[in-house]
């Protein structure tokens, strides 16, 4: 049987050789497709001296392993024997069987191109090979109508992207040919494209991609985010600056980053760490100036030193109506002992040393308010010591609760420590001034005590200072007050044989001398000490931007301030 069909493709390749056109000849390509090269058009040289028989005969071998191999669905080795025939004996229908073998291992356009050169080559007065072959004419218009088949086949694309719901756009200069969005497919005739990929707040991407008809196309692409400008200028300049807990900088930081949100932070030796969350917007620049304050001082030793003997006091004060059973003393241990726990297990590693200041003047202060107000009340001793030592309790707590519900400074702290201490030494100075009875004395001095107290707390709101020169302020009043004393010595000098009513105007002129010269210390202490905390011209460090001669927009860093 296959002898008799070599036989019949031998007869056919014989009659028809002639009436082959060029095998040379490629079609024009045309705008977004690429026509493919056919290996016809490749064919090597004959060498002339072969015999047409020898040709022949070459050629039905090869044709004859190429149906062999088709028929065992090997369609790319059917292909290359295919081709080999046909490069030596050029017979028009073995362009259909290449095609065939194409069409059947999906190479769509290769198989469109050899059923093209099949119609094209199909003479118009072609006639059947025999009584069983189909009349060439009615093939050919099959092959046409398959060919229209298989043009209509597309390519299937689909593009992944991180992040996703990117907009997918594929077209050439013929115009858009399919549309999508990431993670679904897009179905496209064969050609190139130019595709592009779009997603809100990311930089769009446009690449060139050559698609085959019936072909499926797989692509990932990871999404660059659009980008802006950040800036940081931190104080102190040697402080280290941070950017989603990386590294960046010292002091500064400049640089183009993806739109997004960031959490920027800088740290320094003896600073408090500042943390912030900024969002870069696309295309813009967006400034931080970050101010590193200092650490806050501890105060928890000297608050459980105070606790350990205020309780003490407290304790004792309040059983002082037992003091003559003993049980006035052990209450004062026991007080201490129970104050020194309490503050040593119970206050914080990093207490504030504002609250512990602001706790310690709150104490004090109550334990005065309550000792000068029962003796307004009172002269008995056995009254007045409680009330003193439930004051003491009592002003601490309120103290302590109020120092950590307002973060209280140190230098606030100080500044109302400052006001009570002045009032109640110029309440009692007064007092001993007037020689007033004890009532008397004791509403003077509650009285100067409620003035400072209230002048401190005021004096908070509008004035900023710093421990030291609080300090500088009480140095300046006790020196003034040791010098009024010396003063009074120098103008009234005192001998041994005073009388009663000579003591009593001694202490008068004492207390008054002592009231001026608290008074001109004061005021010194306050002139001289007005510039320790603040420059006299004020600087900050600020960001700023500057246009080029170029039409740029830099950033600059620099200082400003007024006088």
């Amino acid at each position: 049987m296959r002898a008799w069909i070599a036989i019949l493709v031998v007869v056919a390749l014989a009659t028809h050789a002639s009436a082959q056109p060029d095998p040379r000849r490629r079609e024009s390509g045309y705008v977004g497709k690429d026509i493919p090269v056919l290996e016809i058009d490749d064919c090597p040289a004959i060498d002339p001296q072969i015999p047409q028989a020898e040709l022949r005969r070459r050629g039905s071998e090869h044709y004859e392993r190429g149906e062999t191999l088709y028929l065992q669905g090997d369609y790319d080795g059917a292909v290359q024997e295919l081709v080999a025939s046909y490069c030596l004996i050029p017979f028009y229908s073995i362009l259909k069987d290449i095609g065939q073998a194409y069409e059947r291992s999906n190479e769509y356009e290769k198989a469109i191109g050899y059923l093209e050169r099949y119609v094209l080559a199909i003479p118009s007065d072609a006639k059947p090979a025999n009584q069983c072959a189909p009349d060439p004419q009615d093939d050919k218009a099959n092959v046409i109508r398959r060919i229209s088949v298989l043009q209509k086949l597309q390519a299937r694309v689909f593009v992944e992207t991180k992040p996703g719901g990117a907009q997918i756009t594929i077209g050439n200069e013929m115009g858009r040919a399919g549309a999508t969005t990431s993670g679904k497919p897009a179905d496209v005739p064969g050609g190139r494209y130019e595709m592009t990929i779009e997603r809100d707040g990311y930089e769009p991407i446009t690449t060139q991609i050559d698609v085959r008809i019936g072909k499926p196309y797989t692509f990932f692409f990871e999404l660059t985010p659009l980008r802006g400008q950040l800036s940081v200028l931190v104080t102190p300049s040697d402080a280290r600056v941070f950017v989603d807990d990386r590294q960046v900088g010292l002091g500064h930081y400049d640089e183009a980053l993806p739109a997004r949100q960031y959490k920027i932070s800088a740290e320094a030796p003896g600073r408090k760490t500042v943390t912030r969350t900024v969002e870069i917007l696309p295309n813009q620049l967006h400034r931080e100036l970050l101010e590193l304050p200092a650490n806050p001082q501890t105060g928890r030793r000297q608050l459980i030193a105070y606790t350990t003997v205020g309780s003490a006091v407290a304790t004792g004060a309040l059983l002082f109506t037992f003091e003559g059973t003993g049980l006035s003393g052990l209450g004062s241990l026991l007080g201490g002992t129970a104050g020194f726990a309490g503050g040593y297990f119970g206050f914080d590693d990093h207490l504030p040393l504002g609250t512990s200041n602001l706790t310690i003047t709150s104490s004090l202060t109550a334990g005065v308010l309550g000792y000068a107000g029962a003796s307004v009340f009172t002269d008995r001793d056995d009254v007045i010591a409680p009330v003193f030592g439930a004051s003491l309790l009592a002003g601490g707590a309120l103290g302590y609760y109020a120092g950590q519900k307002k973060d209280i400074s140190p230098g606030d702290a100080a500044l109302i420590n400052t006001g009570v201490l002045w009032g109640t030494v110029t309440g009692s100075l007064f007092a001993v001034s007037f020689d007033a009875p004890r009532r008397v004395g004791a509403g003077l001095v509650l009285g100067g005590l409620g003035m400072g107290g209230i002048s401190g707390v005021l004096l908070t709101r509008y004035f900023s200072i710093s421990r030291t020169h609080a300090l500088l302020i009480d140095i300046g009043g006790l020196a003034g007050m040791v010098g009024g004393l010396a003063a009074e010595s120098l103008a009234y000098p005192t001998t041994s044989d005073q009388s009663a009513q000579a003591d009593q105007t001694s202490r008068e002129h004492l207390a008054n001398f002592a009231l001026g010269g608290m008074a001109i210390g004061l005021i010194t202490a306050g002139i001289l000490a007005r510039d320790l905390d603040d420059p006299k011209l004020p600087v900050r460090p600020v960001i700023g931007t500057a246009t080029g001669t170029d039409g740029r927009s830099t950033t600059t860093y620099g200082f400003q301030g007024s006088f």
